[in-house]
């Protein structure tokens, strides 16, 4: 029997890659980088596979009609204004739109409020936000997968520092004297784990206390949470918002009940959004530009390294800069 030639689908397994990608490659268009480039070709002199002229000509005339590789970001998130209040979003799809430029790939947004099902026909590559462990492993063996923020083991993140940016804001606060420390945490993410355990470990290393509430990244959660804190606790001297959402919600408590900041209460919080500049508010800034970026150019080229960890730094402003005396 005479042997099968290879079929296009079969360089596109070997190097790595989706179909649309190996074609591209082959026929030297737009769309893909110099190393997957390279990675196919050599797949494809591994097989010897050669191309059929009328193929080719058919994918590079100008009458050719080829569907784009999709990218989906899948963010799973319960506020269904989450992608208007949340300046994060908005900062991940313009990194991620960075990475994209100049690429054939369409890029498609999708919010739920609890994790999907499955999709009938999934994208070539998906970025997960919020995904639990649960639901994010069955996803990766349907289409190549990367998260922001650790999510299932054996998928591939990128995350910020999140647990160095907690520690940062409580050192902060112990070192211009706070001493009534109080805080608006977030919700069970892993992010929202990890900086809520770098501050506690580093007020504990410091020997105080902190009183705190568990919030959702909301304003309005957090608007609550700061009234409850202040009459469970009206002396506090300072409050830690685990994102700069939550911390405008904190500011909105501390000026109806007539608490100054700084001079009574110090506020800092966690993302370095734009709205932490307008409101002058000390931050820790987290990349999230880079970090999206990082995870497309991920998707499009498994082989690259997966940047894990991107550092946060505390950008201080006044919010929390007047230095108190412990009394």
């Amino acid at each position: 029997m005479e042997q099968q030639r290879p079929k296009l689908a079969d360089v596109a397994r070997v190097a790595g890659v989706s179909r649309a990608t190996a074609s591209r490659a082959m026929n030297g268009l737009p769309g893909t980088t110099d190393t997957v480039r390279q990675r196919v070709r050599e797949a494809a002199v591994q097989l010897g596979f050669e191309p059929h002229p009328a193929a080719r000509a058919l994918a590079t005339g100008r009458t050719a009609v080829t569907r784009p590789e999709r990218i989906e970001i899948l963010i799973v998130d319960p506020d269904p204004a989450a992608l208007s209040a949340k300046p994060f979003y908005s900062r991940v799809l313009t990194g991620a739109m960075r990475a994209l430029d100049g690429q054939d790939i369409a890029l498609q947004v999708r919010r739920v409020a609890a994790p999907p099902a499955g999709a009938d026909d999934p994208p070539f590559g998906r970025v997960l936000i919020n995904m639990p462990a649960a639901a994010a492993a069955p996803d990766r063996r349907r289409t190549r997968t990367i998260a922001l923020g650790e999510a299932a083991p054996g998928i591939p993140f990128v995350a910020p520092d999140n647990y160095g940016g907690g520690h940062q804001a409580a050192m902060h606060l112990v070192a211009t004297g706070r001493r009534r420390i109080g805080a608006v945490f977030g919700p069970p993410t892993p992010c929202a784990r990890e900086r809520k355990t770098g501050f506690l470990h580093a007020l504990a290393a410091a020997g105080q206390d902190v009183v705190s509430i568990d919030g959702d990244f909301t304003r309005p959660a957090a608007y609550a949470a700061a009234h409850e804190l202040l009459a469970r606790h009206p002396h506090l001297d300072a409050v830690f918002a685990a994102c700069d959402v939550s911390a405008m919600g904190v500011l909105q408590a501390l000026r109806e009940t007539g608490r100054r900041v700084p001079g009574d209460v110090a506020v800092v919080s966690f993302d370095g959004s734009a709205l932490a500049e307008a409101a002058d508010l000390s931050s820790v800034y987290m990349p999230v530009e880079e970090e999206a970026a990082a995870a497309i150019r991920h998707l499009i080229d498994p082989a690259l390294p997966t940047p894990r960890r991107l550092p946060t730094t505390l950008t201080l402003r006044s919010s929390s800069l007047t230095l108190r005396s412990s009394s």
